[in-house]
């Protein structure tokens, strides 16, 4: 299928498919055109954790269907890495993970503090996070906004949270935080949240297990299509229906293991020469004084990966001059597992993943938006950086954006009659 907008042709013309990063480059004309907008308007963005582009394609999805008759469709690119953490609040604040703190699931500061996903004291702590989220960018235009567990929302990112916010709880029902949502959007006027942003962490639980291939896999992938159903449907009757842009997004894509690509670093490299490992698909390591050189040249003729000093990643990922990334990054072939297990045991055998360069089709996201804001039945075909959603909803919202690398003419061309 061809793209609807000229615009959008135009703005791909400017940039590489993998590099828009403009910066956050800005005009007094366009936000002059965005004050136009009418005041009462609203922003939903809920995000499918690593629903795979082509997940829709495998089974019977009739609430996202609809959306692509309704509104817009495409697929979103994720950041470098393609993990779940950094390209949430890549989304968030317009910025590649190098540039706003999030260099991965696992990474050591500049002080040595140590985070990880499910390390309580570490998600809640402000320090790791750089950049300015779209809550706060709401904060200072005076809007209230909500998030039901959207990566940093649970600490103060600059002094500030979301109006509402929750703690991360995998025992909340799907259909709950639906319903938690529609709550929102019926709270008196001046304490209504004009933008939510929620998350569901499937279906990339069951597709880490069973594979993008596997029934299980699809099973989950009709339930969470029924959830968007379900909340289409009760959003529906609120008197504010017209005036709500629902955005539809994933993080990254999945791709299934080989095992006999699997890489145990162990087999190369003594553990004791690191001060800290990172393993998986994408894998960054701290050597210990003097042993990165040696490191390197062993880690290049390893099978199945790809060994960078810090720096000297390729331009197109945007990532690698952070101090929080390992002065070694080793980027997985697709299907590559790695893993650094000095007593050879396994690690445990789940069937698929992600972290994998953001080049390969199968790290694509899913991307959908329906509303007054979007055109009827458009698709795009070229994937869209994902960092394009936050200048889009600060556009949707009528309010000035912080400092982003993300292309504001190409948010500005998926919006329907563009200047």
């Amino acid at each position: 299928m061809k793209i609807k907008s000229l615009l959008f042709c135009s703005a791909l013309g400017l940039a590489s498919l993998m590099g828009f990063s403009s910066r956050g480059a800005q005009s007094n004309r366009a936000y002059e055109l965005e004050q136009s907008l009418p005041a009462d308007r609203y922003v939903v963005v809920l995000s499918l954790d690593g629903f795979r582009h082509d997940y829709q394609s495998k089974t019977h999805t009739p609430s996202l269907d609809a959306i692509d008759q309704e509104g817009l469709s495409g697929t979103f690119r994720p950041c470098y890495p393609s993990l779940t953490f950094p390209n949430h609040y890549s989304m968030a604040t317009g910025l590649h993970p190098n540039n706003h703190g999030l260099v991965g699931n696992e990474f050591w500061d500049e002080q040595g503090n140590h985070y990880k996903i499910g390390k309580r004291s570490a998600v809640e702590n402000p320090i790791f996070y750089f950049g300015e989220p779209l809550w706060n960018t709401a904060r200072r235009a005076g809007l209230r906004s909500a998030s039901f567990f959207w990566v940093g929302s649970e600490t103060a990112v600059g002094g500030h949270q979301p109006d509402i916010w929750k703690r991360f709880d995998s025992n909340v029902p799907y259909r709950n935080r639906a319903d938690s949502v529609i709550s929102w959007l019926q709270l008196p006027i001046a304490e209504r949240p004009r933008l939510v942003m929620w998350y569901l962490e499937e279906p990339d639980h069951t597709g880490h297990h069973y594979s993008p291939e596997g029934e299980e896999t699809k099973q989950m992938i009709r339930l969470v299509d029924s959830v968007v159903g379900y909340f289409r449907e009760r959003l529906a009757q609120l008197p504010i229906a017209s005036k709500v842009d629902f955005i539809l997004v994933s993080d990254h894509g999945m791709a299934t293991y080989d095992r006999s690509k699997e890489v145990n670093l162990a087999d190369y490299l003594p553990l004791d020469s690191f001060k800290h490992v990172s393993t998986g698909p994408f894998t960054h390591l701290y050597p210990k004084d003097g042993y990165a050189e040696t490191a390197y040249q062993i880690l290049r003729e390893v099978p199945h990966i790809r060994v960078y000093r810090r720096g000297e990643l390729p331009k197109r990922l945007h990532f690698g001059s952070s101090p929080r990334i390992g002065e070694l990054v080793i980027m997985a072939d697709l299907g590559t597992q790695i893993y650094f297990q000095p007593n050879r045991k396994r690690i445990s055998r789940i069937a698929a993943g992600h972290g994998f360069d953001n080049a390969h089709h199968e790290m694509l996201a899913l991307f959908k938006a329906v509303g007054p804001s979007f055109e009827r039945g458009r698709h795009i075909d070229e994937p869209i950086p994902n960092i394009t959603l936050y200048p889009l909803v600060c556009q949707l919202l009528g309010i000035e954006p912080a400092k982003h690398d993300a292309d504001e003419e190409l948010a500005r061309s998926l919006r329907r009659n563009t200047p």
